[in-house]
């Protein structure tokens, strides 16, 4: 150990030591394949006391290398074009740089001390490694390997995990408080802490990124942050002295290792423990937060049994111990693919998703179509020359996205999910229809952050049972909401065409639009809300069955209020007011 960690050492912190070494694994991001084919996905295991990093071929569940790395590794991550992989080495407050072509340590860079956890942002440009015994956070930029910020967080740092979108960077150990630090990558500062459970350890977040789920090692709990308010909204029991956290592609369920040689799996749906997995060789006394991750597929969870320096495979489908795989000496962390996928450069033709697949495009060029028919699918800074068209799965399409075509969504069943179109631009027709799921469409500026959307043609969002949001996008054409059920909520857009929100079910909020043809309210028979925003044309509020409202609109032409049931307004400004809005 150093003199700085000899010196101040906390009780709780005390307990990760063996020897004369400390042990922790970490969080793992991202690994993923650089062709559109799925690939076997390999894993890859840090062995803290053997200096080595086991490569595991999931195909065949075999060790098929074995790479030399500095003294004591402990977490590892790979580059989203699964070109490198980065090792944290505990004892030598380093990063050992592994280029995968050669399995072969082609970089060393230094940190702060005792680096922990590691994590890569979405788009691989930055790597995220927590310095446990100096309070800190080194970010490093993978084009040059070199440290380009160190972000001061809570007392001694252990894991960390991105948000899908790359915005945030969430910090778990301040061990003083019990708290996460939220670092917002764009500026590289702790922009909120939130409190959780005590002893908080791995974390990891839904597809979506709606949730993050913490371990929290002393009180055997997984506290359950809504990422956009950082606030917990459940506390789970699990087992004793939980550790790391993994979850299904299709964020359905979360696995969460404990000492005592257990998995719990948690439905997200219930977020209650449903099944408790045996695990052996997980009570050897180590803090690993990231001792397990998930297959790319879903299909298995794979466990670092350190007390028997092997790796457990989990089988998600039936929930049990299906095979067993011998690596070095005590693994603690473990780093999967999350996604197969198109990273960089141009793919010709079309691209299908389909169920049991989670697939990345990143900073790439699709020629043809992309159709998603299961899945999960996560689109960031890339083209798409055809059209994208969603039938099933869950989905994330982040800023910098750019469809020549259209985008269709379409007949997509209820789910606990929220989906996200963010920071893209659709050049063709942007279809929300029929689905059973809730959806963003455009700009929030919570964790995780959501930039506005431009769509060419006409936005059409039509019977859909979920709660929709349509907020702050700028529309070339017709914005139409129709024959809705779910809440809805229309704000802060910029429409050149009409915009019409008619014969919904579910209560409608239009606020503060700017329309340049006519806004028409009509045939709805859920409450509306009309307030505060700028038409062109007419304004018109017809037929509504329950309270609407019309207040500080400033119409260009004629402000109509006819048939309606219960309506109050005020202050709005047109050239002329008939029927019910005629005083208002």
């Amino acid at each position: 150990m150093t003199a700085k960690s000899a010196t101040r050492l906390s009780p709780w912190r005390a307990r990760l030591l063996k020897s004369t070494v400390w042990m922790a694994g970490v969080l793992v991001a991202v690994a993923l394949s650089s062709a559109p084919a799925v690939a076997a996905p390999f894993t890859y295991v840090t062995n803290l006391e053997d200096n080595t990093v086991s490569v595991i071929d999931a195909a065949t569940n075999t060790v098929v290398a074995t790479i030399p790395v500095g003294n004591g590794p402990i977490g590892v991550a790979v580059t989203p074009d699964g070109t490198h992989a980065y090792v944290t080495d505990l004892e030598e407050s380093a990063v050992s740089v592994i280029a995968t072509a050669s399995n072969t340590v082609v970089a060393t860079i230094t940190v702060g001390i005792e680096p922990i956890g590691v994590a890569i942002t979405p788009d691989g440009t930055h790597v995220y490694v927590t310095n446990v015994a100096e309070d800190t956070v080194s970010v490093i930029a993978t084009a040059s390997n070199t440290v380009v910020a160190t972000v001061p967080v809570g007392i001694e740092p252990f894991g960390v995990a991105i948000t899908p979108n790359g915005a945030y960077a969430y910090v778990t150990g301040n061990v003083s408080d019990n708290t996460i630090s939220v670092i917002a990558t764009a500026s590289n500062t702790v922009v909120a802490t939130i409190t959780v459970g005590n002893g908080p350890l791995g974390v990891a977040f839904t597809p979506n990124g709606a949730n993050a789920y913490v371990a929290n090692f002393d009180d055997s709990t997984v506290s359950v942050i809504a990422t956009a308010s950082n606030t917990v909204t459940a506390t789970i029991p699990v087992g004793i002295e939980p550790l790391g956290v993994a979850i299904t592609p299709d964020g359905s369920n979360v696995y969460v290792t404990s000492l005592g040689d257990s998995v719990s799996v948690i439905p997200t749906a219930t977020n209650t423990v449903a099944t408790t997995i045996p695990v052996a060789n997980l009570s050897f006394p180590i803090f690993s937060p990231g001792d397990i991750a998930m297959k790319p597929d879903g299909t298995s969870v794979y466990v670092a049994a350190t007390g028997g320096n092997t790796v457990s495979v989990i089988a998600t489908a039936s929930n049990t111990v299906s095979t067993t795989i011998t690596v070095g000496d005590l693994p603690t962390g473990l780093a999967f693919a999350p996604c197969t996928g198109i990273f960089g450069g141009t793919f010709s033709g079309n691209v299908t998703v389909s169920t049991g697949q989670n697939f990345c495009i990143v900073n790439a060029v699709v020629t043809g179509n992309v159709t998603q028919k299961g899945g999960n699918l996560t689109v960031l800074n890339s083209t798409v020359d055809g059209n994208l068209q969603i039938t099933g799965g869950t989905y994330m399409i982040n800023p910098g996205t750019t469809i020549n075509g259209n985008l269709q969504i379409q007949n997509l069943p209820a789910g606990t999910a929220q989906n996200q179109i963010c920071g893209s631009t659709v050049k063709g027709i942007l279809q929300f229809q029929n689905n059973g799921t809730a959806v963003l469409i455009g700009a929030s500026g919570s964790s995780p952050s959501c930039p506005a959307d431009t769509v060419n043609g006409v936005l059409q969002v039509q019977n859909n049972t979920a709660a929709i949001s349509v907020v702050g996008d700028t529309v070339g054409g017709v914005l139409q909401v129709q024959d809705n059920s779910g809440a809805l909520t229309i704000t802060s857009n910029g429409v050149g065409g009409d915009v019409q929100v008619q014969s919904n079910s579910g209560a409608a909020t239009i606020t503060s639009n700017v329309i340049r043809g006519n806004l028409q309210v009509q045939n709805n028979t859920a409450s509306t809300n009309v307030t505060g925003n700028t038409v062109t044309g007419n304004l018109q509020d017809q037929n509504n069955t329950a309270a609407t409202q019309v207040f500080t609109n400033s119409v260009g032409s004629n402000l109509q209020c006819e048939n309606n049931t219960s309506i109050t307004g005020g202050g709005n400004t047109a050239r002329t007011k008939q029927g019910q809005c005629a005083t208002f």
